[in-house]
């Protein structure tokens, strides 16, 4: 984890969180996959459409640009690993959602299986 940490703190952030299309770019997608290497299994976020959640009960959707902004590069730039972790959705799910591909969650104590499916009702509404 500390080859990881040292790694990111010098990394350019200019295109990371820089608009708030739930579709990752280059950077974002090299970002999330490095912070999440451990948890992510054999997925990867090129070409995925993301979901971004905080609160400590994970039911507060945030634009990209604020998570970035506010839960990832402050903690990397103190030399720190931010707090972040990930749900693939199902197929079902995905549909539901208006298209989704995962979950990524920043500080967030304990969703539940009930706050999950009302999550992805809610950005099923959002891209109706």
């Amino acid at each position: 984890m500390l080859f990881l940490t040292c790694g990111l703190s010098g990394q350019n952030f200019d295109n990371i969180g820089i608009d708030d299309i739930p579709n990752l770019n280059e950077d974002e997608t090299k970002l999330l996959n490095s912070l999440l290497d451990e948890k992510r299994d054999d997925f990867d976020f090129k070409g995925k459409k993301v979901a971004f959640l905080t609160g400590s009960s994970g039911r507060t959707i945030t634009a990209k640009s604020d998570y970035f902004k506010n839960s990832v590069i402050p903690w990397i730039d103190d030399g720190s690993r931010p707090q972040i972790s990930m749900i693939r959705l199902t197929k079902e799910e995905k549909e539901k959602s208006g298209g989704y591909d995962v979950l990524v969650l920043s500080w967030v104590k304990a969703l539940t299986r009930r706050g999950q499916r009302k999550i992805i009702e809610e950005l099923g509404q959002e891209n109706k």
